[in-house]
């Protein structure tokens, strides 16, 4: 092989170690499980500061090192949570992928990462979100890997053809996929998973950062004082646009009230210049990406979720943990999560209408709100820990790797 070939092919750098990864098997599935342990195999894009990557982070944090050896590939060594992941001490190996899959840096990647798998030999190679599934579930099978597990995490109301296509091709080679709710495990059979192939794992919150109940109290039921506040990626797919509409309407018919916006994203110059468009200045704030939202969560009055697709969002799970009723749009697994209604308030998505109409509701009626509120913090508490989920992934990886 040429010098200049072999040099893109050599095998990822362990970022911990330092040192070249040796292949030494032919295939990659691990096939013994010394004292039970279990090698997994992460595939993941980055470290930016979404709900996968957070999810992700607390699961690597938590996940018993008594029974488990992580490694972690990731396309690109970057985002705001590199420096937490890398502080876990699990290996941390960079692909190089590009920007787009159907490239050269796309194509080596791939072999660089079935050269990772040869050399660390997972009983489990476990994918997250569009590319790293499509990845994970290609180098797994040419590799042999005993399980290949892909995660499906929103139902991708809005995807083109190309990526459907991609999402098909996934599923199909996939042995197992996790989901974050029934909702979106029927949309993975949709795309071709076989249904006793798909696990719900929904997601979790950590509890003890919601520990002290709730102290926020409102001024009164006209929306004197009333805040009504958001948590999340400013991006198309949250769909703020419409929530800036119902909060226009919800000033016309003379609602007093304040809103924040919590989060950054490509959306943020439009959705500020469409909130001085609706001359909401003054009512809307723009508070950036927080790392402290456990603290920002009580001084909200009603949460509001205006999505367009949805897995099960994190950010409602924390707003009920912090025991705030919520306004959230009927996508996804939310449903699930909000038992139909009984912790807040559903309303169809795209409609600022019924998103308004929800919302002076919740500030009209303060005691309603309230124990909807009570509700939530009860649920999450008994269903959402992120205890919970950990133990869950843990009781999976054992459950697909038996002999």
């Amino acid at each position: 092989m040429p010098r200049s070939l072999g040099t893109l092919l050599a095998p990822p750098r362990d970022r911990r170690a330092g040192r070249g990864l040796r292949s030494h098997a032919r295939r990659g599935g691990g096939d013994v499980k010394p004292s039970g342990r279990i090698r997994v195999l992460y595939v993941v894009g980055n470290f930016v500061a979404g709900g996968a990557e957070r999810h992700l982070l607390e699961l690597w944090s938590r996940l018993d090192r008594g029974g488990f050896d992580v490694a972690i590939a990731c396309f690109r060594r970057e985002g705001q949570f590199l420096d937490e992941v890398l502080a876990l001490g699990w290996p941390v190996h960079d692909l190089a992928v590009g920007r787009r899959l159907a490239s050269v840096s796309g194509l080596f990647g791939l072999l660089r990462l079935c050269r990772l798998i040869l050399d660390f030999r997972p009983h489990v190679v476990h994918g997250y979100l569009f590319g790293p599934n499509l990845y994970a579930a290609l180098a797994g099978r040419l590799t042999g890997v005993p399980a290949v597990v892909i995660a499906k995490r929103n139902v991708d109301a809005f995807e083109t053809p190309r990526q459907v296509a991609v999402q098909r091709l996934s599923h199909r080679l996939a042995t197992h996929v996790t989901a974050v709710s029934h909702a979106v495990a029927e949309t993975a059979v949709a795309l071709g998973a076989a249904r006793e192939r798909v696990t719900v794992i929904p997601n979790g919150v950590d509890l003890s950062r919601f520990a002290a109940p709730p102290a926020r109290s409102r001024t009164d039921a006209n929306g004197n004082g009333v805040v009504v506040g958001t948590v999340g990626c400013l991006a198309p797919r949250k769909d703020h646009a419409t929530l800036l509409e119902a909060l226009a309407l919800l000033a016309g018919r003379g609602c007093h009230f304040r809103a924040v916006l919590v989060g950054e994203g490509p959306e943020r110059p439009g959705l500020e210049a469409r909130a001085r468009d609706l001359g909401l200045e003054g009512r809307v704030g723009f508070l950036g990406e927080r790392n402290d939202v456990e603290r920002l969560l009580p001084g909200m009055d009603v949460f509001v979720l205006s999505s367009r697709e949805e897995g099960i969002p994190n950010a409602l799970l924390e707003a009920m943990a912090a025991g705030r009723p919520s306004v959230a749009t009927d996508v996804g697994g939310t449903s699930e999560v909000m038992t139909g209604g009984e912790t807040g308030w559903l309303v169809p998505p795209g409609s600022p209408e019924l998103l308004a109409g929800a919302l002076e509701d919740a500030i009209a009626r303060p005691d309603e709100a309230r124990r909807r509120g009570e509700a939530a913090r009860q649920r999450a508490f008994e269903s959402f820990g992120i205890d919970r989920m950990v133990r869950r992934h843990e009781e999976f990886y054992r459950r697909v790797t038996e002999p």
